[in-house]
């Protein structure tokens, strides 16, 4: 495993997130921020495979065997 060295001029990036946390006493105005409506991605390659695989029957039968193997 490499050893990972440690600068104690600069503080690491994950050292600056937490001293700028709202938990650590930073100034945090995540509450004032303007709603956004988000929608969930639609038609993506995964989602197209995973309903491919479903109408071929590939992962009925997938399924089919994990619950074979379960039970033995």
């Amino acid at each position: 495993m490499r050893q990972q060295v440690v600068s104690l001029e600069k503080p690491s990036f994950w050292q600056q997130v937490f001293l700028q946390s709202k938990v650590n006493g930073a100034p945090y105005h995540g509450e004032k921020l303007p709603g956004h409506s988000w929608n969930w991605p639609k038609n993506t390659y995964l989602q197209r495979r995973l309903r491919y695989l479903r109408t071929s029957g590939f992962v009925d039968a997938r399924n089919d065997m994990a619950q074979e193997e379960c039970r033995n």
